[in-house]
């Protein structure tokens, strides 16, 4: 059942070290905000995961409430980033004036040229686009993931009290479940944790699909007023979802019986799936695997390409394993993204040479699947 306005508490921001970030984080958007007309047209980018998915809908309903009613919201495709193409040519036919980059990186490279652009992000950052400007929470303590940086950003500004359960929702996506920040504890109470959970699995039953389609994930959440609606299905938009997971299911119990390549420090596996089954495979070969860094390549993800998916339980920090790969690589999509776990895509020929300098050049099997 939903909650009234007036059974709802006011939950004061986390105290983040360094002691004022949060603050200089506001004023940072809304010194962005005075620059953009509010009735120019908004285009928001945001990933495709329910921390990437809650961060952009968090931010339409807060540009919302402050009276600016030109909004476009834009998951990310299959294989897609803000730097994509294709995703700049759907960004260009809307003529925006202000543009927001979600819970996708930030690196030095140009997005959209000649509009103001915002990115609000927890990843560790590659730099800045020019003329761009970077809302980060990558060096706070606590840790934020990017749904709960809209949130705190955007309670500064409107009444966000009602969706909380969005914020929640990405925090237990990408923090987990023994998460502490808030507003995740007040949401459970309020929710219940199962609630949240199972809601929050089937918003990211959609990117993990074959198809890979955010579509259905991104209508539920703006079609639901709480989690339960999504979690019983109560919305039509939430139908679509739970099939799509138990078919992933399927996926990943016919691929998890496949054996790894040893080497001296990593462990390899190989799998051909349109499915994103590479971090589900990882995570669950690092818990087997404790000591070895873990790699799952999917040479069945995106055309062209081999997708992978990279953890360890080893303590290895592994952009820093990643950083001797790099500068030999011309890999755009190359192990950007959260420290650990982490991922990416490669061209065939830049796989074979990673396989290469892991010393796993040797391994002529195919990828199963």
């Amino acid at each position: 059942m939903a909650i009234s306005t007036s059974e709802r508490v006011a939950v004061a921001a986390p105290e983040v070290r360094p002691p004022g970030s949060l603050r200089r984080a506001r004023r940072a958007v809304q010194a962005f905000l005075e620059r953009v007309p509010p009735e120019g047209q908004h285009v928001l980018l945001c990933h495709s995961d329910a921390d990437g998915l809650a961060s952009g809908v968090l931010v339409r309903r807060t540009l919302e409430r402050m009276g600016r009613p030109w909004l476009q919201l834009l998951p990310m495709g299959k294989g897609e980033s803000a730097w994509s193409i294709s995703v700049l040519q759907r960004v260009q036919s809307l003529q925006p004036a202000a543009l927001f980059v979600l819970d996708l990186g930030s690196r030095p490279k140009p997005i959209f040229p000649g509009v103001p652009t915002l990115l609000i992000d927890h990843h560790r950052p590659m730099g800045v686009p020019p003329a761009g400007r970077l809302v980060s929470s990558h060096n706070w303590q606590p840790r934020f993931c990017t749904a709960a940086l809209a949130y705190w950003l955007g309670t500064a500004f409107v009444d966000l009290s009602d969706l909380d359960w969005l914020a929640a929702l990405g925090i237990l996506g990408d923090l987990g479940e023994h998460a502490t920040l808030e507003p995740l504890p007040q949401a459970r109470a309020r929710y219940g944790a199962r609630i949240l959970h199972e809601a929050m699995a089937l918003v990211n039953a959609a990117r993990s699909s074959a198809s890979g389609d955010p579509t259905p994930a991104l209508a539920a959440l703006l079609a639901a007023r709480e989690p339960a609606d999504i979690a019983r299905c109560q919305v039509p938009e939430a139908g679509l979802l739970g099939e799509l997971r138990r078919e992933f299911d399927e996926e990943l119990r016919r691929l998890r019986r496949l054996r790894p390549l040893l080497s001296e420090r990593v462990a390899l596996i190989r799998v051909r799936s349109p499915y994103r089954i590479h971090p589900a495979l990882a995570d669950l070969w690092c818990d087997r695997l404790p000591d070895y860094v873990v790699l799952v390549a999917n040479e069945g993800y995106l055309h062209g390409r081999v997708g992978f998916s990279i953890c360890t339980r080893s303590g290895v920090d592994l952009f820093e394993f990643l950083q001797a790969f790099r500068n030999s690589l011309d890999a755009t999509e190359f192990g950007y993204g959260p420290d650990q776990p982490t991922g990416g895509s490669l061209s065939t020929d830049e796989w074979k040479r990673l396989q290469a300098m892991l010393g796993l050049a040797g391994d002529s099997r195919r990828a199963s699947g």
